[in-house]
């Protein structure tokens, strides 16, 4: 007995390295990420104040949460309310997650030619047909789950907008429901079986 305490105090634990380069990596990725939607947000905002009439460009880019709150002194029934501010929400939310959905079809776009490119100086034979089957799912799913973020994000904002004071209510429900509609969107696409 006394051999296997002998044993076990002379072991010596092994030392855990810890690898902090691949969060590293994913964190700078998504530092990039997220500027690049900022970035494209403001240069969407730019092309809508030149291009778009004046009209259509102050709907694009109101403020949304004091918007809100203008709606709400107004004293209007509550299911006028709640349309109101989800309209007023997804057109003010639109060119935010169109700059989302051009970064994230962007990058997809930019790894499906590396990846070709790639495949042909390795002299590998790559599918085209079938990495184009890819890129388009990809896009899909991209947009797909875009377009549920931004419609639950205007219904959320019409709800917590109700629920909660206007101007924080608004933007804890636009908050809530751009999480929860890409989630829900894939539980529904999951259910009937179906690849997002």
């Amino acid at each position: 007995m006394e051999d296997d305490d002998d044993d076990f105090l002379q072991e010596i634990p092994e030392e855990k390295h810890l690898d902090l380069v691949d969060p590293f990596k994913k964190s700078v990725k998504q530092i990039v990420r997220e500027t690049s939607v900022v970035t494209t947000r403001r240069i969407l905002e730019r092309l809508a104040v030149h291009y778009v009439s004046q009209r259509m460009a102050w709907k694009l880019l109101k403020d949304v949460p004091k918007s809100a709150t203008r709606k709400a002194a107004r004293g209007m029934p509550t299911l006028t309310y709640i349309f109101c501010v989800s309209r007023t929400t997804f057109r003010g939310h639109f060119l935010g997650v169109l700059a989302s959905w051009v970064v994230q079809v962007g990058t997809d776009i930019y790894r499906f030619f590396t990846s070709i490119s790639k495949s042909k100086q390795d002299s590998d034979t790559v599918d085209t047909a079938e990495q184009l089957q890819i890129l388009g799912n990809k896009v899909y799913g991209a947009t797909v789950r875009c377009g549920a973020s931004l419609v639950f994000a205007s219904i959320g904002a019409g709800i917590g907008a109700t629920l909660v004071r206007p101007s924080a209510g608004q933007w804890i429900g636009c908050a809530i429901g751009d999480l929860a509609g890409p989630v829900i969107v894939a539980f529904c696409f999951e259910k009937l079986h179906t690849d997002l």
